[in-house]
Parts: C-alpha cells; sequence; structure tokens
C-alpha cells in the first residue's frame, strides 16, 4: 500500500531516488532535497515512511534554528522529498538521474532490490550502493547492466558529515564515476575516490577496528570513562569510539564487524587477510542479545548518564590505551594502503573528514617516528596474539621502519 506523499510534486520530476528509510538513505535524502534537487525516499514500510517523513523535517527545522537555512528554505527543501513504497514511482521520472540503495545489510534483500532497478530504471541512470559491509559485486553480479554499480559510503550522519568515499563495481566506466562524483559534489559532500573497490571500503575498516577495540577494552576490565577518554586524545576528538558506536548504531556496527569477520568465504580478501581479527568481543556479543530481546537499537548504549560530562582520573591508564587505539588505527591504514584500497593522502583525509581526527594516522606516524610507531603497532599484536586473535603487520610498515624515514605524503 501507498503512503501519503510528503509532498505535491509528481513523480515524473524526480531526480534522485533513495531506497530505503533508515537513518542513512533519510539523511542522504535530506542532503540532496537541501541542495535543491528532487527526492524520492522509498521503502515497503509505511511505518519507516513516517518515520523518516519525522526526521526530515526535525532536520530541517534544526537547521533552521541554527539559521544554516531560511524559513522559506526549509519549507521548499521538504517539498522536494517525495516518499513513496513503489518502485515504479521511484524510477520512472524522465528527469531521473541517479539512484542509491541504502537498505539493511542483508545480501538477499539488495539483489531483491537491484533486480527491481534494473526492470525499472532507463538506461543512463546511475545505480548505486550505500553497502558499509557487503561486497558490491556479490549482490549486483546477475544484473546485466554495461553502466555497472558505482559505491558510495557515506558517513553518519548523512546530512552533517561531508565525507563519501567510492568506487566502481568491476563494469563502471571512468566516465559513469566522474558523473557520480558531480553528483556527489552537487550534494555538498568532499567525494574521495578510492582506487578499487573492496567491501568495507578504507575508512570503515579503520573505523570498525577502533569502535572493537573499545570494546576489547571493556571485555578486559577497563572503565568506561577511561576508554572514552583514551580514545578522544588518541586522535583529539569531541567523544571516543564507545560513544560513536551509539551514534552510529551499535547493532549496525556489531554486524559490521561480523561480516568482516565471516570465514563462509575462504578467499575472500578480508578474511584472508585479518582473519579473527574482526571477530566481536563478547561485550558486542552481548548487546546483540539485548538487540534481539527488544528489537529497538536506540534502547543500545555503552555510556549511562551517570558518565556524562565526567573525566578519568587514571591519567597512567588512558595513556596505555590510548597507545592501543593508536596501534590499531596504524596497521589498518597501512593494511588499506597495502591492498591497494587508498592512497595514503586519502586516508588522512578521510579519518580527518569522517571520523574528526585532528590528523590522519600517516601523519600520526611521520610526527610520532616510524620506529616509535612500529613499536606500539608490535606491542598490540603481541597481546592479540596471547589471546589467539590475528593482528596482521603490513609489509608496507615494515618496509618503512627498514628505510627508517617518514611516510611520502
Amino acid at each position: 500500500m501507498k503512503v501519503e506523499k510528503m509532498k505535491s510534486i509528481s513523480p515524473e520530476k524526480i531526480e534522485v531516488s533513495i531506497i530505503g528509510a533508515g537513518r542513512m538513505g533519510t539523511g542522504i535524502a535530506q542532503v540532496f532535497s537541501q541542495k535543491g534537487m528532487n527526492v524520492c525516499l522509498v521503502d515497503i514500510s509505511d511505518e519507516a515512511l513516517e518515520r523518516a517523513r519525522e526526521k526530515i523535517e526535525e532536520g530541517f527545522e534544526s537547521l533552521r534554528k541554527k539559521g544554516i537555512l531560511e524559513s522559506f528554505q526549509a519549507s521548499e527543501a521538504k517539498q522536494r522529498v517525495f516518499t513513496t513504497s513503489s518502485y515504479e514511482e521511484a524510477c520512472l521520472g524522465k528527469n531521473l538521474k541517479l539512484v542509491i540503495e541504502s537498505a539493511e545489510e542483508d545480501e538477499e534483500t539488495k539483489k531483491m532490490i537491484f533486480s527491481e532497478l534494473q526492470r525499472l530504471c532507463p538506461e543512463g541512470v546511475i545505480l548505486c550502493s550505500t553497502t558499509s559491509s557487503l561486497d558490491v559485486e556479490s549482490f549486483t553480479r546477475e544484473i546485466n547492466r554495461s553502466e555497472g554499480i558505482i559505491w558510495m559510503h557515506f558517513f553518519f550522519p548523512a546530512n552533517e558529515s561531508r565525507a563519501v568515499e567510492y568506487a566502481g563495481s568491476s563494469q563502471v566506466s571512468l566516465e559513469d564515476l566522474e558523473r557520480g562524483e558531480d553528483y556527489l559534489k552537487l550534494a555538498g559532500k568532499e567525494p574521495v575516490r578510492l582506487q578499487k573497490f573492496r567491501r568495507g571500503g578504507s575508512t570503515w575498516i579503520i573505523c570498525s577496528a577502533l569502535m572493537l577495540e573499545a570494546t576489547r577494552m571493556l571485555d578486559d576490565g577497563f572503565d568506561v570513562l577511561s576508554i572514552e577518554e583514551a580514545g578522544k586524545e588518541a586522535f583529539e576528538l569531541p567523544f571516543g569510539f564507545l560513544r560513536l558506536m551509539e551514534k552510529s548504531g551499535i547493532f549496525h556496527s556489531v554486524v559490521t564487524m561480523n561480516s568482516f569477520s565471516g570465514s563462509s568465504n575462504p578467499s575472500d580478501q578480508i578474511f584472508k587477510t585479518y582473519e579473527n581479527f574482526f571477530t566481536p568481543s563478547q561485550s558486542c556479543r552481548r548487546k546483540l542479545v539485548e538487540y534481539e530481546k527488544s528489537q529497538d537499537e536506540s534502547k543500545l548504549f555503552w555510556l549511562s548518564e551517570e558518565v556524562e560530562g565526567r573525566k578519568s582520573e587514571d591519567f597512567m591508564l588512558v595513556e596505555i590505551l590510548k597507545q592501543r587505539f593508536l596501534a590499531v588505527s596504524f596497521m589498518t591504514a597501512c593494511e588499506v594502503v597495502n591492498a591497494g584500497v587508498a592512497r595514503m593522502r586519502d586516508v588522512d583525509r578521510l579519518c580527518q573528514l569522517a571520523l574528526s581526527f585532528k590528523e590522519g594516522p600517516f601523519s600520526l606516524m611521520n610526527r610520532m617516528g616510524i620506529r616509535k610507531a612500529m613499536e606500539i603497532v608490535t606491542e598490540r599484536m603481541e597481546l592479540s596474539h596471547r589471546r589467539e586473535i590475528n593482528f596482521p603487520i603490513p609489509e608496507i610498515l615494515i618496509a618503512q621502519v627498514q628505510k627508517n624515514e617518514p611516510w611520502p605524503i
């Protein structure tokens, strides 16, 4: 059943369609409509669309109160969003240029969506996926479409973060990649093209590893305040990685970790490199049990009201945990470069744009000294190995230490 539309424009005027009205899809819809484009937001759930409309209303009202948009601009932007449960309505417009899939992280669901998009979308419409943990090739392999698929990874919250990393599936032409980049720029984003697609991209690999490290610290018995303080100090952040997990969604974050550590496909490059490194911690597994009972991700959190505004007073412990966070960021940053996924300067830039690091991992290693960076990475590797957890040290890091030179960034 179709839901009541958010506005009066006809589907024929739609320029960008977004499939999936979750927190990410809703944020992306707001971004494009705010920049003057007519947007269609699609979901099979009436309830999801109703929540999306409310979130979009709240988002534009917040921008109005902050003085970023005038009242008439917020009103016009809201009117450019069209909501429907009909794929036909989302794809029939002669002005349609871009369709972005932002559905749940389930391969079969995504296969069904792209099958529908292939059937309905005219040639020339750019098809994209925002998956953070799945292989785009795996759910688009059967699509007979010469343009291929573009992977666009927005960062949460999509309506605020400027960063988007993107890459093409095996069939994508350079022309379509450039067209996709143009639309991201029109939406006010700062897109960074990766050298090749690999699930997880570059920054989400680093971010997931850091959030996992925070939960492993919980398993080790360290207190929340010290863990959060260490994360903030390591990268000069406004909040730590437990809070970041809450903001981006604990359930979604743990699903990502599970996907990266899955051994169902032994030839998968992430599993071949990391093996069990991304296996969710005991603390994460307990959160999954909580979610199964409540089915409400908003009830999952690490930080209680009692710790709000407080700081750890154990400065020595904070310094120890800070070194662990740095070691994980150095290892994963080097790994994505070693794998040919991204260039060093792009990894640094994305960590600054998407994760709010004051300095990227390679800049941090240069400031610290490459030998000191290797020392803390080695210490973290030894701790992992004592617990039978893999902690790969990339070849490029070993080679750079042998040169004893800073990274050429």
